[in-house]
């Protein structure tokens, strides 16, 4: 049974290896007190992104989301609630080139207009990544199918491709990322996993 789980993406620019865990977190609920009456950034315009953002505004002075993509993915009912906070923006189609970082702490970010191409230096206090999530799988064999990112394929019965080999939680494709499914998925495979030895 893989119940690997999946990681938080990470944005992979200079800087951002140094800032983790100091200005750069991916947890609202755990890091978002540190930043009462302070300016964050938010990237990401997901569901999580947008979630995370509203979650923040109560401690924050502004919060500000940036996405990469022209059209920011959360749904409309969360566009709508972030339109009516007048301490929230959205910047969709710009993209984080670096995080500028001085003895361990951020002092600007460099964010670039993806239709003119300018950068510019934004100068946040705090950023929260909601980038989505990379799956553990890199050590499975390639007998092993995993969709375009990562995630493992499986049936219905959360068998992998791999006969006998079975797939829950966070690792698999089309899984919630949610705790409490994720163990209810652990106990499935269980029982197929035992229906699957009976029959051999």
């Amino acid at each position: 049974l893989i119940a690997t789980g999946s990681r938080y993406r990470r944005l992979n620019v200079p800087g951002e290896r140094e800032l983790i865990g100091a200005a750069i977190h991916f947890c609202a609920t755990c890091d978002g007190p540190f930043y009462k009456g302070k300016d964050v950034l938010v990237v990401g315009g997901g569901n999580s992104g947008f979630q995370e953002g509203l979650f923040l505004k109560q401690y924050a002075r502004n919060v500000t989301i940036v996405e990469f993509l022209p059209e920011v993915k959360a749904s409309k009912v969360l566009q709508e609630k972030v339109a009516e906070q007048a301490n929230m923006a959205v910047v969709p189609n710009h993209a984080i080139q670096a995080f500028q970082a001085e003895r361990g702490k951020l002092r600007g970010v460099e964010v670039q207009d993806r239709a003119t191409g300018e950068v510019r230096i934004w100068r946040p206090d705090g950023v929260f990544i909601f980038a989505g999530l990379s799956p553990n799988s890199d050590f499975l064999p390639a007998e092993i199918q995993r969709d375009r990112t990562g995630f493992v394929i499986t049936n219905l019965t959360l068998e992998t491709t791999m006969p006998g080999v079975f797939a829950a939680g966070d690792v698999r494709a089309g899984s919630t990322k949610q705790a409490a499914s994720a163990a209810g998925e652990g106990a499935t495979a269980a029982i197929m996993i035992r229906e699957y030895l009976h029959g051999q």
